[in-house]
């Protein structure tokens, strides 16, 4: 399963804005489109499950609203901390946070 959750990231949106730009000069293809933006997600989701901590601690002030469906989390915080397991502050926002979680791992890895 492969989602295009990141192509709405800020880096994935710039990425759409230039690659939407080539296409309208015909300098490239539709079908070139597709296959970059499908490769742009599949290794965001293998970066993100190789190389970066997967575990991280948040505290909230509260918890908004949360939803489960087609195996996507959604849950909406606000003011929220991000700490390291060890306790360390990552972050910390004031307001509201939106967090998207799914199962990005290839189905033959589960």
């Amino acid at each position: 399963m492969s989602y295009t959750l990141y192509q709405g990231t800020r880096l994935g949106l710039a990425l759409k804005e230039a690659l939407d730009e080539m296409e309208e000069y015909d300098q490239i293809s539709p079908s070139v489109k597709r296959v970059i933006l499908r490769k742009f997600d599949e290794t965001i989701c293998d970066t993100f499950q190789n190389n970066v901590d997967n575990r991280l601690v948040l505290r909230a002030e509260r918890l908004w609203s949360f939803r489960f469906c087609d195996s996507v989390w959604q849950l909406l915080l606000k003011n929220v901390e991000f700490l390291t397991n060890s306790g360390n502050l990552v972050a910390s926002v004031k307001g509201k946070v939106k967090i998207v979680a799914c199962d990005a791992r290839k189905p033959d890895r589960r």
